[in-house]
């Protein structure tokens, strides 16, 4: 007759984590444990969306990750960014909140266009291909995203409304056409991306020298809102550098206008005078010159002196076309040459101030001139070195002669504030100090009509155009009689044309399909032509988050109530690549819907059918976030992946894996020459052959493991050195869970853990340290999920909770099955189908029942709640208390009750044994206490006499 099986047993029979490990390997089957869970997460039925109650907007927490362009591969930068937004939403779902986590695809652009050249195929197809692939490689890392907010940009049902936001934008006057450089591919009649163009100023594709053209771009005028996103960075919790980052990109900067009345005049010129800012204007009287861009209205052949002209016109265009330097032209300092033409100085017109073009000035920034000061201006004074301009004699001088051996340098120039010469040059304003002398010159500017004080930003206004196929379409329609006219809202979107033959070459493929191009004016009925421009993709990424409020919409790009709910994003997680345009763009375009009123409180204000409880709520919201439409609270930006990278010590090649063998000791060598490599951690790229196939990983490892792995090695906001060999580490680890967890099954509980805490006071001394370090671990990971984002301190805190479960003897305590459940919840976020198995064995064991945690047998891990702390759990159970007499160590005070006094532990100490040589004379007579020093519960130091 067999033999029967306990109860307990009998549980451990049924349903035990040691069946998933492989018995002659000691591996764990990750591959079907995975499959399970990712199976029953797909049979669950899709949420039902419904306008949101007031008590939900006020649990709403909103996780947004930056969306990828779909590529068609997955990299591990991707699986740690995804991984870290991933644990968030499940963490914050296990808080209670109410959580969005939207996932779609930043699909236009360039390189899809290129990539369709290359295959000979359409680049919506070969979007939507990479698009079924990725979405199949982020299912296999087990993200939870919500697939029904899912959107591309490339959908003409997406990029219908961004067409519509361009729109709003005209209506408006926050978009406008003029001439603005691009680069020209001569032989193959094309524009390029800067990216196209290499370092010599050549084609990437033909190798023709690269020209500069202007053609007609349209413009945003984020300018306008300059001040506005400048303030608003203070009250948003983004890391310091980054707001740093995007306050320089702004670039604020006070100072005055002068106008240069051009002497002689110039008949039917634009202006009489040329506009110059400068933020020195102490320094007006010292000016030698003035430099204005080669594109410089001025540089004209209607307005240069006849003799100067060719000359000139010529220098402009060697200027414009990078022949004549290469790199980012404002920051030349040599090439000049001078115009002919002359401008009177603003408070002094008897002065003329000779006219250079310069091509370290930008017509798009400023006024597109600026004056030369070379006394106190290093570029200025290098420049009219190279081009033989008379320099004028310094104007300003230091204070004292402290700061004037500060000042000296190797070229005669002072750049800092001090005090202005008493020479004839500076008149009346001779001995002011340099700040009281900017504001008397600019008055006595302002008075005679010369001059003013301005603010000055460098942050230029935005360029839309892009002459490529693969993007939104302009919508917009030319016309010979009424202009530029907008697309009819009922005539969106403006789609682009199928079957269309990409090349690259022969300007812009819109401006080929005639069939598309040519079109009736909206206005007047007459012949017309669409504008082949598309926008740029930055564009589309700008307002992403909010379609994902309301991303099935066929009316409109969101319901201004969806979006009120839900915005601002709570956290967005992305690179810091992007810290500056993509998020610039983006809180412009929400700051203008916002001001417009398309979402946010005051949109929803006067609408009756939303109740007073949810416009309070929104209210709520929109306060205790980013504020005056800020589209994101609060920004993690995760640092880039590294890998190892092998490199010939004699030659600098880099090592593929194949050319390099480890030998014991984890020693590698170049296989041919038996050297051992040069080894560093790297950007992953393919020239380096140190990337990683997050796949094979996968396959290898298991997605829990990786997962677990990826948030281990670095705190998300730091360089990530990957090393697969240490991965071994999680999935040890991931089997010591398991065992924890048949272990509980097989030691049913005594009591419920409410019972246990009824009687405290009567616990042995592991369980309270049981308790302790459970609740430890409890606030260590909390506080890293939801304040520092240090993913790698909250394992680390698990670790150790498990490490301690490990080591506990009365398993059938309560105390020992709580901490375990609370570990389980907490591993859960980070390895989800390991979280989901282990917790799915506990509740079919009963063990969460006996434990009074849970009443359905079949409950899932992700409907339970985050572990609360016990503040009270976190005192250490017992102290050990070092004696110390007369300074020098003693003896010890085992196990002794937290936070005694230093009286009861100097009455303690003095029954001690070992105390009897030390506290008390020969005759039995105790010694004078002189002083007590204490540090509770470490030491406590008796001096005695």
């Amino acid at each position: 007759m067999p033999r029967q099986l306990s109860t307990s047993s009998a549980r451990l029979a049924q349903v035990k984590f040691a069946h998933w490990i492989d018995k002659e390997t000691g591996k764990l089957d990750t591959a079907k444990l995975e499959t399970k869970w990712k199976t029953r997460w797909a049979e669950a039925k899709p949420p039902v969306r419904k306008p949101l109650t007031a008590a939900e907007i006020d649990r709403l927490f909103y996780v947004l990750v930056m969306f990828p362009y779909p590529s068609g591969v997955l990299h591990m930068g991707h699986v740690r960014v995804y991984t870290i937004s991933d644990v968030l939403t499940r963490f914050h779902r296990m808080r209670g909140k109410h959580v969005v986590s939207p996932m779609g695809w930043d699909a236009f652009g360039l390189p899809a266009e290129n990539a369709a050249i290359e295959r000979s195929i359409a680049p919506a197809q070969w979007t939507q291909q990479n698009i079924a692939t990725m979405k199949d490689q982020l299912s296999r890392i087990l993200t939870d995203f919500d697939w029904d907010r899912e959107l591309a940009t490339c959908d003409p049902a997406y990029y219908k409304w961004t067409q519509h936001i361009f729109l709003q934008l005209f209506k408006n006057d926050m978009v406008y056409r003029k001439d603005a450089v691009v680069n020209w591919d001569p032989i193959d009649q094309t524009v390029l991306a800067n990216e196209q163009v290499d370092k010599d100023g050549r084609s990437w594709r033909s190798g023709a020298v690269v020209e500069q053209r202007k053609l007609k771009q349209w413009f945003a005028r984020i300018t306008r809102y300059a001040q506005d996103l400048l303030d608003d960075l203070n009250a948003l919790n983004w890391p310091d550098h980054v707001k740093s980052m995007q306050a320089n990109w702004i670039g604020r900067s006070e100072g005055a206008e002068f106008e240069f009345a051009l002497d002689p005049p110039i008949p039917d010129a634009q202006s009489k005078a040329i506009s110059v800012f400068t933020s020195r204007a102490d320094t007006l009287f010292g000016v030698s010159y003035l430099a204005i861009a080669p594109d410089h209205w001025l540089v004209s052949a209607d307005h240069l002196p006849a003799e100067h002209a060719n000359h000139v016109l010529k220098r402009a265009q060697e200027m414009l076309s990078g022949s004549s330097g290469g790199g980012d032209r404002s920051q030349r300092t040599k090439d000049g040459v001078f115009t002919g033409l002359y401008v009177a100085h603003p408070l002094d017109s008897a002065r003329r101030v000779p006219v250079y073009v310069a091509d370290y000035v930008l017509s798009d920034y400023g006024t597109g001139a600026v004056m030369g000061v070379p006394a106190h201006d290093v570029r200025d004074h290098e420049f009219c070195q190279i081009n033989s301009v008379p320099v004028h004699i310094p104007v300003v001088e230091p204070e004292s002669s402290e700061f004037a051996e500060e000042s000296k340098s190797e070229l005669p120039v002072f750049t800092g504030q001090g005090v202005l010469r008493r020479i004839p040059e500076n008149g009346i304003y001779g001995g002011m100090r340099s700040a009281d002398a900017r504001t008397a010159i600019v008055a006595a500017a302002a008075a005679i009509g010369s001059g003013k004080s301005v603010v000055n930003y460098r942050l230029r206004d935005w360029l839309l155009s892009r002459q490529r196929f693969w993007g939104a379409p302009v919508p917009i329609i030319h016309c010979a009689s009424c202009g530029a006219v907008p697309v009819p809202e009922s005539d969106l979107p403006v789609e682009l044309p199928k079957n269309i033959e990409l090349s690259g070459r022969g300007g812009s493929p819109l401006a080929r399909a005639t069939e598309w191009l040519n079109c009736k004016c909206p206005s007047c009925s007459g012949p017309a032509t669409r504008d082949t421009d598309t926008l740029d993709t930055f564009v589309d990424s700008s307002w992403y988050f909010l379609r994902y409020t309301d991303a099935h919409n066929t009316q409109r790009p969101f319901d201004a109530m969806a979006a009120s709910s839900m915005m601002p994003v709570d956290i967005y997680i992305g690179g810091v690549e992007h810290a500056i345009l993509h998020l610039l763009y983006s809180r412009f375009i929400s700051k203008f819907l916002w001001k417009t009123r398309a979402y946010g409180a005051a949109a929803v204000e006067h609408d009756s059918s939303v109740s007073s409880e949810v416009k309070e709520a929104i209210a709520r919201r929109e306060t205790r976030g980013a504020r005056n439409g800020e589209p994101f609270t609060r920004l993690l930006t995760q640092g880039m992946v590294h890998g190892l990278t092998y490199k010939d010590p004699s030659s600098g090649r880099f090592l593929r894996s194949d050319e390099v063998q480890t030998e014991k000791g984890n020693v590698p060598r170049v296989i041919r020459t038996g050297e051992t490599p040069t080894m560093s951690f790297e950007k992953m790229s393919k020239s380096k052959y140190n990337g990683v196939d997050p796949g094979a990983t996968v396959d290898a490892y298991g997605a829990d493991a990786t997962r677990l792995h990826v948030l281990y090695l670095a705190p998300p906001q730091d360089v990530l050195e990957w090393d697969t060999q240490s991965i071994v580490g999680m999935q040890r680890w991931i089997l010591r869970l398991g065992r924890l967890v048949d272990t509980a099954c097989a030691s049913s509980a005594r009591e419920s853990i409410v019972c246990a805490l009824n009687a405290r006071n009567k616990w042995s001394k592991e369980a309270r340290e049981t308790y302790r370090h459970t609740h430890v671990a409890i606030q260590h990971a909390t506080e890293s999920l939801e304040a520092s984002f240090s993913l790698n301190t909250a394992i680390s805190a698990l670790i150790k909770l498990s490490n301690y479960l490990a080591t506990v003897k009365d398993c059938e305590h309560p105390t020992f099955g709580f901490g375990l459940v609370c570990l389980v919840k907490m591993v859960a976020p980070m390895a989800p189908s390991i979280g989901e198995e282990l917790w799915e064995i506990l509740s079919q064991s009963k063990c969460l029942h006996n434990l009074g945690l849970v009443d359905t047998p079949n409950s899932r891990i992700f409907a339970q709640s985050w572990p609360v702390l016990d503040a009270s759990a976190l005192k250490d159970v017992s102290a050990t208390v070092v004696v110390q007499i007369n300074g020098k160590v003693r003896f010890k005070l085992e196990d002794m009750v937290p936070d005694q006094d230093q009286s009861e532990l100097v009455q303690i100490a003095s029954t001690m044994p070992q105390a009897q040589k030390w506290m008390f004379e020969a005759t039995g007579q105790p010694k004078h206490i002189v002083k007590v020093i204490h540090v509770p519960n470490k030491l406590i130091n008796i001096i005695v006499k």
